[in-house]
Order: C-alpha cells, then sequence, then structure tokens
C-alpha cells in the first residue's frame, strides 16, 4: 500500500477497490455510476479507492464528484527479473490488485472491481458468498490454473479449478493473517516466473491461494458474467464483464452503458480516446456512439451490429 494511504476515519467496514490509468477515466466513470445507482446500500458502508498512474487533477475530481473518492498514485515495485513482456502485454496497473490484501489491516470486507464493467445490479451482498475470506467466479468450459502459465509450475496444482479475478472479494476471514505477506509473494512470484506468464495476476493470484491453504469461494455467474454470455444470463446479471480485448467501448453494444457513457461525457467532457481512422476521417468522433463503436478497419460487421442495436434502442 502507498505510504501516504490514511485509512478512513469513517469506520466504513468495506474498501472497493478499483485502478486504471488516465486514458479509463470514463471507463472508471462508468462504474462509480453503476455503484451510485444501484448499490448504493454498499456505497453507504464502504470507501472508495481509486489506484492510478497517469491521471491528471480534473479525471479526479471528475470521478469524486460522482461518489467521494481515495486517490492512491500507484508505484509499481522495482522487481529483478521481471521481464518486460509482462508489463507490455497488460501494464503495470494490471498488478495493483495484488494490493488489495493490505487493505485487511484497516477493512473487514475488500472488494476489487475491474474497470472494464457494467454494474447494472445491486452488488452490496456479494460478501456473502465468500465465507472462507477470498472469492472468484469459477471460469467456464471447466478451464484449469495451467491455461494461466506457459509451462506447469513446479509444486502447484495446475489441474485445480481456474478462476477470473476480474471481480474479486476478500475478507479478514482469511487464515493467513499477515496480509502484507500475501501482497509481497505475489510480487515476488511474479517476478520469479515471469517468463511463463499469461495471464499475469490472475494466475499469481490463483497460485498464491494455493502457496498459502486458502480456500476460493465460487463467486455466483451474476457477480462475474462475460459479455459474451446469453441473453438470458446477461439479463440477471448484477456484474457484466467484458473481459479480454473486446470491451464496451470498442466492442459491445449495451445499451446502459453506453447512455451512462454518454451522461459522463455530457457532464465532464472527457471522452474514450479510441483514433480510429475511418471515423476520425468522416468527423463521426465528436459523438459519443462514435467515440465507442467498434473499430471499422478491424470489425465491419461488429460496427453494423452495434448500430443496429443502437438504433433499435432508440426506438424502443
Amino acid at each position: 500500500m502507498d505510504s501516504h494511504f490514511i485509512p478512513s476515519s469513517s469506520k466504513k467496514n468495506t474498501a472497493v477497490v478499483l485502478g486504471a490509468t488516465g486514458n479509463l477515466t470514463f471507463a472508471l466513470g462508468v462504474v462509480l455510476k453503476g455503484l451510485k445507482r444501484h448499490s448504493a446500500a454498499l456505497l453507504e458502508r464502504a470507501d472508495v479507492i481509486i489506484y492510478y498512474q497517469n491521471m491528471d487533477e480534473a479525471c479526479r475530481r471528475a470521478l469524486n464528484q460522482i461518489t467521494p473518492c481515495r486517490f492512491v498514485e500507484y508505484h509499481f515495485p522495482h522487481m529483478e527479473g521481471l521481464r518486460p513482456k509482462a508489463l507490455r502485454d497488460y501494464g503495470e496497473m494490471t498488478f495493483v490488485r495484488y494490493e488489495c490484501f493490505r487493505f485487511l489491516y484497516h477493512y473487514e470486507y475488500v472488494l476489487w472491481l475491474d474497470a472494464d464493467i457494467l454494474i447494472q445490479e445491486d452488488i452490496a451482498d456479494i460478501v456473502q458468498h465468500i465465507p472462507h475470506g477470498i472469492g472468484f467466479r469459477r471460469e467456464y468450459y471447466d478451464e484449469r490454473v495451467r491455461m494461466n502459465f506457459t509451462q506447469d509450475i513446479a509444486g502447484f496444482k495446475m489441474d485445480a479449478p481456474h478462476y477470473n479475478a476480474g471481480i474479486m472479494a476478500i475478507s479478514r476471514q482469511l487464515p493467513a493473517k499477515d496480509f502484507n505477506a500475501l501482497a509481497d509473494w505475489c510480487y515476488q512470484k511474479t517476478a520469479a516466473i515471469t517468463q511463463y506468464l499469461v495471464f499475469p495476476d490472475q494466475g499469481i493470484l490463483l497460485l498464491m491461494c494455493q502457496h498459502f491453504g486458502l480456500t476460493i469461494d465460487a463467486l455466483p455467474e451474476a457477480y462475474n458474467c462475460e459479455a459474451r454470455r446469453k441473453a438470458s444470463a446477461l439479463k440477471h446479471a448484477a456484474i457484466v464483464h467484458a473481459v479480454g480485448h473486446r470491451k464496451f467501448w470498442k466492442y459491445y453494444y449495451f445499451d446502459e452503458w453506453y447512455q451512462t457513457y454518454r451522461e459522463w461525457v455530457k457532464e465532464t467532457g472527457l471522452v474514450c480516446q479510441n483514433d480510429f481512422p475511418l471515423l476520425k476521417k468522416l468527423g463521426l468522433l465528436k459523438y459519443p456512439l462514435f467515440q465507442v463503436a467498434p473499430n471499422p478497419g478491424k470489425h465491419p460487421l461488429k460496427l453494423a451490429t452495434y448500430l443496429l442495436k443502437a438504433l433499435l434502442r432508440r426506438k424502443s
């Protein structure tokens, strides 16, 4: 945890932790607006903590106007042996979720939320699903831990079930009470096996659970439903997660996400910085609908589907 972080004196029992670079401020804005709209009860008992890099004061002020936030600049620790590929593919901010464990010294519960999510229902009860102190959503298709690495890691059960770490809930019920040790181990293991990492932070967190003997509680899919799932699952999801490279702001059309983004732009003037050449040439990037549209050069059919969905929503 940043040495300048001072715990809140509000006696709130939960920390909601997010992290992003400045170019994703708009995505954080959509998440915070979703929290405020759908999960006010959670915000009443939680401090919102945002780790950031390269985010200017105007961006931080805009987020803070949605709901009070505590901002911590993320300083990625120097780790000898860490190969550049892990940082080039995912960036430093992907590892900030390791810091969540340190907050357990100050909060009973800590909830990590990725920035590429849409909150469309109340998520206040998510912590009721982690009796063993740590929870992720099981990955689909019976995937295994080994998919996070290019080869098996000695000393670990690579056939253990795989979980998605985009939404993580933890509590003081963890049997390992040296919370700093959990975070430190994650950083150290990242450096030690960096050449084998595919999904770096996710794989390391799952190995950490094995190393410290932590039992993972499987969160219901409703708290981390991938955007590619069928409409029946998405309809009942509290959190929709746009995993991988297919984001709400360059691939999918979800009306609530788009309407919230448009509201954010109207209030702040801070836009998604997609710079797709054809849309730019046609002068369309001044419109929120096209600022977050699929790249017509790479996904022409997806763009057509995206625009059709937007049109149908406006007519309904």
